[in-house]
């Protein structure tokens, strides 16, 4: 099913952008400020929206739960040249289960939480006045953070006996972003669509998690914290610092809403 709406996503922008280049093949170069369409100027602002190839490559398998939306932000030119853009992905669930046991006379409650927020401030530099091509070089900021947290309860219903555990992570990301595009205004509207190819690299801190378990038999609690990799794993450490580094490539396909105070 995602496969199928993946391939007709990617016919649609395909005729549109051959549809769009073949009229600007066409056109004459128009230096008029934005009233209902063409290049943007000084003072105008932008919506723009940019699945990347791997975005849209997780929304096609099956076995990956993507999420929420791609990336979305906001343009605002501060010249005719120079843009400054404020990207943002945000995603959020819980998931709340209770049931009772079936092979004891208890009950479950287990709480599943996932946060994720990530902020890329950018400026970016375009090299053509012109209406046919637009090509620009960009550098920017990634800023974001990670939350998950799973909790788990079992409890006795004759004894009242209970095993509890928490754990929880919270990540610190921070990388940069080198953008390379090129995107063409769409005929007389305020649109453009472009590619535009970014090397990006990105430091997460705080991967570890935090574990809490808290056990009662008999009247009798005993707690004990530590961290560990992640929920499942079964080793412990009495203190952790866990950290990864990447960087890569990627492309996204961009599409751009323009318009003014």
């Amino acid at each position: 099913m995602k496969f199928n709406k993946f391939y007709k996503a990617f016919l649609l922008a395909l005729l549109i952008s051959t549809s769009s280049f073949a009229q600007l093949l066409e056109r004459e170069n128009v230096q008029r400020k934005i009233v209902t369409g063409t290049r943007p100027v000084a003072g105008n602002f932008g919506y723009v929206i940019g699945p990347s190839f791997v975005e849209l490559g997780e929304m096609a398998d099956q076995d990956i739960d993507v999420r929420g939306f791609p990336l979305m932000g906001l343009k605002y030119y501060f010249t005719d040249n120079i843009e400054f853009r404020l990207s943002t992905q945000i995603y959020g669930k819980s998931q709340k289960i209770q049931g009772n046991l079936v092979d004891q006379l208890g009950e479950e409650d287990n709480i599943e939480k996932e946060m994720f927020y990530r902020f890329m401030p950018s400026a970016h530099y375009h090299f053509s006045s012109t209406n046919f091509l637009d090509t620009y070089v960009g550098v920017g900021l990634i800023v974001g953070t990670e939350i998950d947290e799973v909790q788990t309860t079992n409890r006795t219903n004759l004894t009242g006996d209970f095993v509890a555990e928490s754990y929880r992570q919270q990540t610190t990301d921070l990388g940069f972003n080198l953008h390379f595009g090129i995107q063409a205004f769409v005929a007389d509207l305020p649109l453009s669509i472009g590619a535009e190819a970014s090397i990006r690299s990105l430091k997460r801190y705080n991967l570890q998690y935090e574990a809490a378990t808290q056990t009662s038999v008999g009247g009798v609690v005993n707690e004990q914290n530590f961290f560990t990799r992640n929920a499942t794993s079964t080793a412990n450490y009495e203190a952790l610092d866990y950290s990864e580094f990447e960087m890569g490539a990627d492309v996204r396909i961009l599409l751009t809403y323009y318009f003014r105070k």
